[in-house]
């Protein structure tokens, strides 16, 4: 069985890959992408019925992508309720994002150090992208570049066991970066920080790389933590 995408706002681009895997995996597969993409906000319902009527499958399969989304820390499954997008609680948040502080910031210091030409002018070119995204207001592309950038710095590290470290987050992080964006001027602020962080990878400042990346994510922690509602503590 095929995974066919209808022309549906925010999932008519997306396009099902790995056709060697089970429908299901190639399901979970493409919502992983659109959750870590922003298309999907911590806290929201994926609605079954709706879904199999997008991807043109039947609900058996699509709940078989639930389960394997949940066991990846995407979703939670509630009884009786349906699938849910992992919400962000404050305690969690503030845990990961204090442990991101020092790894971007190493990450930054080292891409300082080692990026190659090549490694610079992707960033350079993601950046621009976001910058254009941004003026478009299209949510969705600016999310997904912005991850883009910070995976181009840990690619450009130069250390593998440190991007290994960090894939092992990402999925985490990046919902709380989803969270992030959606409060008000929030955008425009990581946009300002990306350019600073560019700017000192380019000059091979590492000093100044590794303060404008901790600053930079301690920035998003503290703003999170300020922002987010009182029912996102944990129980």
């Amino acid at each position: 069985m095929a995974v066919t995408l209808k022309r549906v706002p925010n999932l008519e681009k997306d396009r099902a890959r790995d056709l060697n895997l089970p429908v299901s995996a190639r399901i979970a597969n493409l919502l992983e992408r659109a959750i870590l993409e922003g298309r999907y906000r911590p806290g929201e319902r994926l609605r079954e019925v709706e879904l199999a009527n997008l991807l043109g499958v039947s609900r058996t399969p699509l709940r078989e992508a639930f389960y394997t989304l949940e066991t990846r820390g995407l979703i939670q499954l509630q009884p009786r309720r349906g699938a849910f997008v992992k919400s962000v609680t404050i305690e969690e948040m503030e845990e990961l994002l204090t442990v991101r502080v020092a790894l971007d910031g190493l990450a930054a210091a080292l891409a300082a150090e080692n990026a190659e030409t090549a490694d610079i002018e992707e960033l350079e070119r993601v950046h621009s992208s976001q910058r254009t995204a941004f003026g478009k207001k299209d949510d969705s592309a600016f999310h997904a570049l912005g991850q883009d950038f910070h995976n181009l710095i840990f690619a450009a590290s130069g250390n593998p066991k440190l991007n290994s470290i960090y894939r092992s987050l990402r999925i985490d992080a990046a919902l709380y970066a989803v969270a992030d964006l959606q409060l008000p001027g929030e955008s425009e602020k990581s946009l300002e920080d990306h350019g600073a962080m560019l700017a000192a990878i380019a000059s091979r400042n590492s000093t100044n790389a590794r303060d404008t990346a901790e600053r930079h994510i301690r920035r998003i922690r503290d703003h999170l933590k300020a922002n987010l509602p009182a029912d996102s503590k944990s129980d």
